[in-house]
């Protein structure tokens, strides 16, 4: 095991399998079915293999699904119930069940009706966070076609000119198969940075860069805790208040999900909304030309002169494949503090807390 210490922060490496088993163990003794927790953690491995822990997507948030679970705001075992349907469209109730099973069930369904016509497009309503969206809209590209995920969430951001939190960070997630190696895959919030990247910058003792948030009086800062205290700042001012705005109506107001103000605002029915967007490329053109076309548009980016200080032309989801590259064959750097919550969750159900032994210097 190798050891890095970070501000305030000691970090252990763990595989990626050990990390896994022990959060699906964790997730069951809580409640979860097998299959609830499985797709859970391997949803939230995704996170640390491609390096989402501060933006609260990695094992971090286990804590979160297990309080939930006790609370219930997480309904184990809720049913997939499909409200409405037709051949290329369905609106889906998630019983308030676990975000990322309900959006990965949402996008298999889309994946399915894509295949039959062309396209798929799942709404969902009472739901809850489903972590990654480009997670989900890479399910779609891993079966030769584009996916679309887009979440609402509770309010954090700032419109642009106000200073009142009344629109979500709202997250997007599109991912489109290629032949480089890994797909492209877009995964953003439409505000700068989140609430979990500032605290995570709280938590290392690291001021935030000074257009992430303001503080409760309006003024940009670069101190964490004002940061907290205050709303966060919209991707490209006004246009990503109307990004923010336009994705809540189509996954709050269109899926009759909470919109505005309320997601999460009762915290035993977040009542969350999404939409799944599957389209099957070979509906447009051949496979082959598809692959040579965006082949192509990637090495025209790829070909910009570089700014100083740049080495190369990153196109979305490339870091994130690398790390998780290097990860899967490394092992994953992984918080002692977070270690010890694995171990007091699985402490307190009973279930064995089976990476120990990464804490006292074993190498993975």
């Amino acid at each position: 095991m190798s050891t890095m210490t970070q501000p305030g922060i000691t970090q252990v490496t763990i595989p990626a399998e050990a990390l896994r088993r022990q959060a699906e163990a964790i997730l069951v003794a809580y409640g979860a079915t097998p299959e609830e927790a499985a797709l859970q953690a391997d949803a939230r491995l995704q996170g640390e293999l491609r390096g989402h822990p501060g933006q609260g997507q990695g094992m971090r948030g286990i804590e979160r699904y297990c309080a939930m679970l006790e609370s219930g705001g997480i309904v184990p075992g809720a049913p997939f119930e499909i409200v409405v349907e037709t051949v290329a469209t369905a609106l889906v109730d998630g019983h308030k069940g676990f975000g990322q099973v309900i959006a990965t069930r949402a996008m298999d369904l889309a994946i399915e009706k894509a295949r039959a016509v062309g396209v798929g497009l799942v709404a969902v309503r009472h739901s809850n966070h489903l972590g990654i969206t480009a997670y989900h809209a890479m399910r779609a590209a891993h079966q030769r076609m584009i996916g679309i995920c887009l979440t609402n969430a509770g309010p954090e951001m700032a419109p642009w000119g106000g200073i009142t939190p009344t629109l979500g960070t709202n997250p997007w997630g599109i991912a489109a198969p290629t032949d480089l190696g890994f797909p492209l895959a877009l995964d953003m919030a439409l505000s700068t940075s989140g609430k979990g990247m500032v605290r995570w910058h709280q938590r290392l003792g690291l001021p935030v860069p000074t257009d992430w948030a303001y503080d409760k009086d309006g003024n940009l800062t670069d101190d964490p805790a004002k940061a907290l205290d205050g709303p966060l700042v919209p991707i490209g001012a006004f246009k990503g208040t109307g990004l923010s705005l336009m994705t809540d109506v189509l996954c709050g107001v269109l899926t009759g999900a909470a919109f505005g103000l309320t997601p999460y605002r009762d915290p035993t029915n977040h009542d969350v909304g999404h939409m799944l967007i599957a389209i099957d490329i070979e509906r447009f053109m051949p496979w082959d030309t598809y692959l040579e076309r965006i082949r192509k548009l990637c090495e025209e980016v790829r070909a910009s002169e570089l700014r100083p200080g740049f080495s190369e032309i990153l196109l979305p989801g490339e870091l994130e494949h690398r790390r998780a590259t290097e990860r899967l064959r490394d092992g994953i750097p992984f918080d002692l503090q977070d270690l010890e919550t694995l171990r007091r969750l699985a402490e307190q159900r009973g279930v064995p807390f089976t990476l120990e032994r990464y804490r006292t210097g074993a190498t993975p």
